[in-house]
């Protein structure tokens, strides 16, 4: 690894590292072997980070220290905490935590909180022991529902007001009313009439014996409302404590400093009724190199221990004489290790170290630290077969986080500890545990255990472990917690994106652009590490679960177990196992005089921090003069400053997947160490922009051009997230713009088209924010129905929560496809006896989407907008959209006068709002009998944006709701004109009322095909998805053909699988002598399925798109494939369009069946070439046909039945109307045939004419 680039400054070379693969390779003047003779190792300090206090009773004993008076405590309580997450990652609660938790402030430098533990869970000490720890089990949101929240609050002041020494009064015990909307709490107590409530240790002790004695006093008198949903009665209060990130030091080598820490653990807590204890016990690993070793004498090592031995094994370790064994091996010049009675190694030599030498940075070998957490342990550790619990033994998971890009180095964490603790755990549980058949010889102090008059075999483990890290102590030095690393924090990215800031995100800006003017975050980073004595060492943490019901009562203090813990990484067996998986680098360069760690980073990051720093460098002046950078160059910057997070902290989080990956950063930085951009990609010299990437080239997330982003955290966190929705937007149109498709929305004007993306845009946010608003106003209304209404309550809530998933999963859940208003009908109401009724609309207001497209202009216009009102939603992230959206598509509009320019926007908002089937939009509710009426859209009050029609439209008949929301989502689609509609739910009776509409049905889309293998085969040909688009872009349900292919599509759909023909009812060819007979006879065919039983067939979405697709591209000159046969001689199709068609039974076959081709040679059976054995109608063939279309859908009674016999022939449609019901067949009609008038054999007529034959009834005998 070379840093000369570094020294030099070289930015630009430095960069371009990025455009390429780079492998690291540090050089072995920067590292040193573990087992370097010249190492001085050292493990004596030890830290406690991390405690986390649960007490075993009603009251606060996790808060009261174990002293009679103290002048000098107090606690500070503060019940305005109501938001506050419970955030310990680790420990042990004996419950879970989801809605149990209550922050009720601080004291001894400790959060104090009140959990509400199931009463089962403390009653029963082997339900709390089962509940998992909080690492083992994700838990959900921690806090209070308001409801509990406000009756914790009631008791609190409730149990303060009992104390004379307070200024707390309670005027109403249980509120005013039983209804909580109907009060406040300040309204019965003044609790809230200062911030915060000091309390002294006598107030403290007062309020703790209240809470435990009154408790149940309290809640068997509270008015039953409150107790409807039973959590008042089935939780009680317990305390909890929990102090971290303290690194206070803990254990040490001073016997006086130790004695003085023994008295603190004693006077810290009374554990008489903790049950919980967890801890981090951290120790730090140190080595420095030796000038020289200085040996200690025989006497001195004699003055402090009794016993000398040879190894630390206990079963096979001998006593030795110094004096017969020298202190260093007279071959080899290592030192002969000796021991002491507790197997710890005994020094024989000091290392002298110069004044001036620094401790080398140690981090964990990532390749092969997992090798050492298996549950082997060596014989040598094995004192006693029954040692090693089951509860110290768990399937390692090692999370790694590699430094410095070195991939190969870093941190660690893993959900349990090395298994070579488990003699020392189980040395200490036989010493303390109250199950220990030992219990009257305590190998730490001696003390009989004769106090404990109770014998339990069934406590579980006085101690286990739940989980442990390993990280360089340098953390602690650049950063105060996990997530205020300067590096992590993104701050020139929010510098560059603030340029797209309005109003007082102006200011925040201004901050912003100030602190990256002074130093740029990398750089802070550097002047932190610039201080000498800066930490290197390895901090090695445990973290231990005390169940103290199992332990002793005289040892219920940290000194007996926490000290003996702490101790043990310096134990001969864990510290030799441990070494061969450290890595060290070196504190400074031999003959250069730089250090190599922590400097690393800087060496190994200076290619993105140049390119950094250019960027900076080349944006800030045109920041400061108004300009905005690109998009794509913000999220580059993104990309850079994630990067280099992910140096300093090794986290994969960091890595925003959907963007990095494509630009191939995610496999390099997990893969090969150094980042490396793709070749889209583009660095340049000054006075260029450092970094560029095409707007073509960049990722998207879907087919809408959704950009992928990767400072959406950063912008959030800096400027709120209506600032990012803007500025995604605008990404989002640009992008959109940039990259308009030339099938997109082919029937308007360019500037048109520009214009409908854009707003396309702004209302898949607008949908976005009506499902937030939707699923914020139902789960609470569901958590409300839960707790009050008991059984009943949960059943329904149940039912609108699934309605709601359900209605979030659909693809336009503001229209009507895929049962999208059923499902939203099914979650709004409260009561399922409303869902016939459809949405409600209490306001009886209905609009027009001209109107809707009015109300998004009016409100989102530059200058006077109105005041946001429903339907559009002032909290959401859609009114900025709309903001920048409308500023765009005026870009586009007509510039000659304001009427053509709003007429232009409305009518892009229209095409918009139907392309993402939006039918249906939130409303305010209505005025009230008093005050100012709300115009605050609500999820319970609804308007609908399409023009009735007859409600007669849809029978009774056609189809068969399972209930009364779909019942009610049929009866809004019938009375609404743009509303979709699929072909497959309704019956052809009502086809008449469907087929003209200005939206096609829901299956006529290229979705419905199956493209996967759709890529033309040489290139030369178009592909099936090339000419799928073509048709679907063109479409025009107005010209006859193109009306005639979907009529015939859906009722072909009506009949699969039967689209096929058997062979023996083939005609014999002598008997088809011209081919106006080929034609009769393949008309005159019966209908039946594949006898191969073809899968794919029976799909009628598929046909739905596939069957007029086929004709209008066999039709149309100008299609892709027309184009392509006509310029072969002879003519022929494309193999792939041939194959995927013919898969499905379509082809010039079956159009001859349907009378949409005529047949003129014998190879049509097969196909044959295109126009040789088949020819197509003529255009006046084609005007007739569709003349008699026409007449049948306005025939209402029988038009239907009537088109059936032109597409089928009697039969089939005698057939399909008895068996489905699809269409009323005529009852007066004994006998229909259809006849071919008489042709010659130059007539190309294909005219039908059906004949209505009236024969008596037969004579029924009885």
């Amino acid at each position: 690894m070379s840093h000369h680039g570094n020294e030099r400054k070289d930015k630009a070379g430095a960069a371009s590292f990025l455009l390429r693969r780079t492998n690291l390779r540090i050089d072995p003047q920067f590292t040193y072997a573990t087992d370097d003779g010249k190492l001085l190792w050292d493990a004596s300090r030890h830290f406690l980070d991390f405690v986390l206090v649960v007490s075993g009773a009603i009251g606060l004993d996790a808060f009261l220290p174990n002293t009679i008076s103290d002048h000098t405590f107090t606690v500070t309580l503060d019940f305005r905490l109501q938001t506050r997450q419970f955030r310990p990652k680790f420990g042990k609660l004996g419950f879970d935590p989801t809605g149990s938790m209550m922050a009720i402030g601080n004291g001894g430098a400790c959060e104090l909180w009140l959990g509400f533990c199931p009463l089962v869970n403390m009653e029963d000490l082997s339900v709390a022991d089962g509940a998992p720890l909080l690492n083992e089990k994700k838990h959900g949101d921690t806090r209070l529902s308001s409801r509990h929240f406000r009756m914790a609050v009631m008791f609190i002041a409730y149990a303060l007001a009992k104390i004379p020494t307070m200024p707390i009064h309670l005027m109403h015990t249980y509120g005013t009313d039983e209804d909580f909307l109907l009060w406040k709490v300040k309204d019965v107590t003044n609790l809230y009439a200062k911030p915060t409530l000091t309390l002294r240790l006598d107030d403290l002790k007062s309020l703790h014996q209240i809470i435990a004695s009154e408790w149940e006093a309290w809640v068997r008198e509270a008015p039953p409302s409150w107790k409807v949903d039973g959590w008042l009665q089935s939780h009680v209060p317990l305390s909890v404590a929990c102090r971290y990130g303290q690194n206070q030091p803990i254990a040490s080598a001073n016997p006086d400093a130790r004695s003085v820490e023994e008295r603190n653990w004693q006077v810290e807590r009374e554990y008489s009724n903790i049950r919980y204890l967890s801890m981090a016990i951290a120790t730090d690993l140190t080595c420095k190199p030796v000038r020289s070793w200085q040996e200690v004498s025989n006497e001195e090592i004699l003055e402090s221990h009794n016993i000398i031995y040879d190894s630390p094994d206990p079963t096979f370790r001998q006593p030795v004489n110094l004096d017969d064994l020298p202190a260093r091996d007279p071959q080899t010049q290592k030192e002969n290790n000796v021991y002491d009675e507790e197997g710890r190694r005994i020094p024989r030599f000091h290392g002298i170290c110069s004044n001036n030498t620094k401790p080398c940075g140690v981090l964990i070998n990532l390749e092969t630290i997992t090798e050492l957490f298996s549950t082997f342990i060596p014989d040598n550790m094995a004192l006693d077969p029954d040692i090693i619990s089951d509860d110290d033994i768990h399937a390692p998971i090692v999370n790694v986080y590699p430094q410095a890009f070195l991939r190969k180095y870093g941190h660690i964490q893993c959900n349990t500890i090395l298994p070579h603790f488990a003699p020392f755990m189980s040395k200490i549980r036989n010493a303390v545990s109250r199950s220990s058949p030992n219990q009257n010889q305590d190998v730490f102090d001696g003390q009989p255990a004769d106090q404990d008059v109770e014998e339990f075999d069934d406590l579980p483990p006085v101690v286990f472990a739940s989980g442990s890290q390993f990280y360089n102590e340098i953390s602690h030095r650049i950063r105060p917690s996990a997530d205020l690393h300067d590096v992590q924090q993104g701050r020139i990215t929010s510098a560059l994106s603030g340029a797209y800031s309005r109003g007082h995100s102006q200011t925040t800006h201004r901050i912003v652009m100030r602190e990256c003017r002074l130093n740029l975050p990398h750089q802070r980073y550097d002047n932190k590490i610039k201080v000498n004595d800066v930490p290197r060492a390895l901090r090695l943490e445990n973290i231990y679960i005390f169940q103290l019901d199992s332990l002793k009562r005289h040892k219920r203090n940290g000194a007996e177990m926490v000290v003996p813990l702490a101790s043990s990484w310096s134990h001969p067996a864990i510290f030799q196992a441990l070494r061969p998986h450290l890595f060290v680098l070196t504190s400074d360069v031999r003959c250069s005089y730089l250090w190599a760690f922590p400097q690393i980073y800087q060496w190994t990051t200076y290619p993105i921090t140049s390119l950094l720093e250019r960027i900076w460098d080349h944006f800030r002046p045109l920041i400061e003069k108004g300009a905005k950078p690109a998009p794509q160059v913000i999220e580059l910057c993104s990309v850079l400053e994630r990067a280099l997070a992910y140096a300093h902290t090794g986290n994969a989080k960091v890595i925003a997947t959907s963007l990095m990956r494509p630009l191939w950063l995610v496999q390099s930085l997990l893969e090969h160490g150094l980042p490396t951009f793709s070749p889209s990609v583009r660095f340049a010299a000054a006075p260029s922009i450092p970094v560029a990437i095409s707007p073509a080239d960049w990722p998207t997330l879907t087919s809408m051009k959704v950009p992928a982003i990767a400072s959406k955290r950063s912008q959030i966190l800096t400027y709120g997230i209506d600032h990012f929705e803007a500025y995604k937007a605008e990404f989002h149109i640009q992008l959109s713009v940039n990259q308009l498709s030339s099938n997109t929305f082919l029937g308007y004007s360019s500037n048109l088209r520009h214009a409908i993306i854009i707003a396309l845009v702004a209302l898949q946010a607008y949908i976005a924010d009506v499902k937030t608003l939707v699923t914020r106003a139902v789960t609470a209304a569901c958590n409300h129905m839960e707790a009050e209404d008991g059984g009943d309550g949960e059943l329904h809530a149940a039912v609108r929560r699934k309605g709601l998933r359900k209605w979030l999963a659909t693809t336009n859940p503001l229209g009507y496809a895929d049962k999208g208003y059923e499902h939203l009908v099914s979650c709004v109401h409260s009561n399922s006896m409303d869902h016939h009724e459809g949405l409600p609309n209490p306001t009886n207001v209905k609009l027009s989407i001209h109107d809707f497209a009015r109300h998004i202009c009016i409100m989102s216009r530059e200058t006077n907008p109105a005041p946001i009102a429903a339907p559009l939603i002032s909290s959401g992230c859609s009114t900025p959209v709309f903001r920048v959206a409308l500023a765009h598509m005026r870009k586009y509009a007509p510039q000659d006068s304001p009427t053509h320019a709003d007429k232009f926007l409305h009518d892009a908002f229209i095409v918009a709002a139907n392309h993402l089937h939006i039918n249906n939009v939130p409303w305010h509710r209505p005025a009230g009998p008093r005050g100012r009426r709300s115009r605050k859209p609500v999820f319970d009050s609804w308007v609908n944006l399409g023009k009735a029609v007859d409600l007669q439209a849809i029978k009774r008949n056609h189809t068969q709701p399972g209930n009364a929301a779909a019942e009610a989502s049929q009866r809004a689609q019938a009375t609404d004109s743009r509303a979709a509609w699929a072909a497959d739910s309704i019956t052809l009776q009502s086809l008449p009322d469907y087929i003209l509409r200005s939206r096609l049905p829901d299956e006529f889309s290229l979705g419905s095909i199956d493209l996967a293998d759709s890529a033309s085969s040489d290139g030369q040909e178009p592909s099936s998805r090339e000419i799928y688009e073509w048709v679907f872009a063109n479409f025009n349900i107005n010209k006859p053909l193109h009306q005639i292919a979907l009529i015939a599509s859906i009722y072909l759909s009506r009949i699969i699988p039967d689209i096929f023909w058997a062979n023996s009812d083939k005609p014999k060819a002598h008997t088809v002598t011209n081919h106006i007979a080929l034609t009769n006879a393949i008309r005159a065919l019966p209908w039946k399925p594949n006898a191969s039983g073809r899968k794919g067939c029976r799909l009628p979405q598929q046909f739905i798109a596939m069957v007029p697709a086929y004709i209008l591209a066999v039709y149309d000159d100008t299609s892709p494939l027309r184009i392509h046969s006509d310029k072969r001689s002879p003519k022929n199709f494309p193999k792939p369009w041939n194959a995927k068609n013919s898969a499905k039974g379509i082809g010039p076959l079956l159009l001859v069946r349907l009378g949409l081709l005529r047949a003129v040679g014998g190879r049509v059976w097969k196909g044959g070439p295109p126009f040789e054995d088949w020819k197509l109608l003529s255009a006046e063939a084609i005007a007739a046909k569709h003349r008699e279309i026409t007449a049948c859908l306005a025939d209402r009674q029988y038009g239907p039945f009537r088109l059936a016999i032109m597409f089928f022939g009697v039969d089939k449609a005698v057939s399909l109307g008895r068996t489905s019901q699809t269409y009323t067949i005529n009852p007066a009609i004994a006998s229909i045939k259809a006849n071919k008038r008489v042709l010659n054999d130059d007539s190309d007529s294909e005219d039908v004419e059906i004949v209505e034959v009236q024969i008596a009834k037969r004579v029924r005998w009885t």
